[in-house]
């Protein structure tokens, strides 16, 4: 059986082809202002790159901020189910899902057999996306990947007393003229950012087996920091930006 599923993130849109419950192609796109265009290209490159025709594909699932606002699909599926499904196939034995996005987190809890049993969901405050984390990148003149890569350099710790993006951006901009190093001001951004995301999980008291998916889960140095806050060792899922349409396409399977 085949069959497919379209993420449309604020940023992204991503896209995955399944075949018999394994991921045969992956897609992305820019989501930029038009999310059925984004869908209809992500469709488009995993069509291209598996060979496989649009009539062979059984259903196609819709999941994402995005997702009421796109025209084609057999059906939506909402955030949160989504990501569970998709983290529950990729990570065996998680207990809690932690979905870092462009602009919002989430933390779903799951029962023993990986069904979900409660969720949270940050507030609208940005100072723990990975949106937050790009704006602190361009500061450093760097990606967001290179951003990680130069907080694991820290020698010290800095704590930024900033909560709010603005302010946080003025604080940091203020430790560079300090002639602060680099690496351990990054690293006190991503701390700061871990902080906001562990405290969706102690929501839920005390969690254990936690897996990670999303886009911020390529910033090493935000793993790092997660980690740490956490004072556990954190699961990266396999394939984790796309493990929401993977999701999609799993439950379309299901239908």
């Amino acid at each position: 059986m085949i069959t497919a599923g379209i993420d449309c993130g604020t940023q992204r849109t991503k896209a995955v082809l399944v075949r018999d419950g394994e991921i045969s192609a992956t897609a992305v796109t820019r989501t930029d202002f038009d999310t059925n265009k984004a869908a209809e290209d992500a469709l488009g490159i995993l069509l291209d790159q598996s060979g496989v025709s649009r009539e062979q594909i059984e259903r196609i699932y819709i999941t994402g901020v995005g997702a009421q606002t796109i025209g084609i699909g057999d059906g939506k599926v909402n955030e949160i189910m989504s990501a569970a499904a998709g983290a529950a196939s990729l990570v065996q034995g998680c207990g809690c899902v932690l979905d870092l996005g462009a602009e919002r987190n989430r933390a779903i809890r799951l029962d023993e057999g990986q069904r979900v049993q409660g969720y949270e969901v940050n507030d609208k405050c940005a100072s723990g996306s990975g949106t937050f984390i790009e704006a602190m990148a361009r500061v450093f003149d760097t990606t967001i990947g290179d951003f990680g890569e130069l907080a694991l350099q820290h020698k010290k710790d800095i704590i930024l007393s900033a909560q709010c993006v603005v302010f946080v951006e003025s604080e940091v901009i203020s430790l560079i003229h300090q002639n602060e190093e680099a690496a351990d001001i990054a690293w006190g951004v991503l701390e700061g950012v871990a902080s906001h995301i562990v405290g969706l999980t102690n929501r839920f008291g005390k969690v254990k087996d936690i897996c990670v998916i999303g886009g911020p889960t390529l910033n090493k140095g935000l793993m790092a920091a997660l980690e740490k806050e956490m004072g556990q060792k954190i699961t990266v899922a396999p394939q984790a930006e796309f493990a929401s349409a993977y999701g999609a396409a799993l439950l379309a399977a299901d239908k």
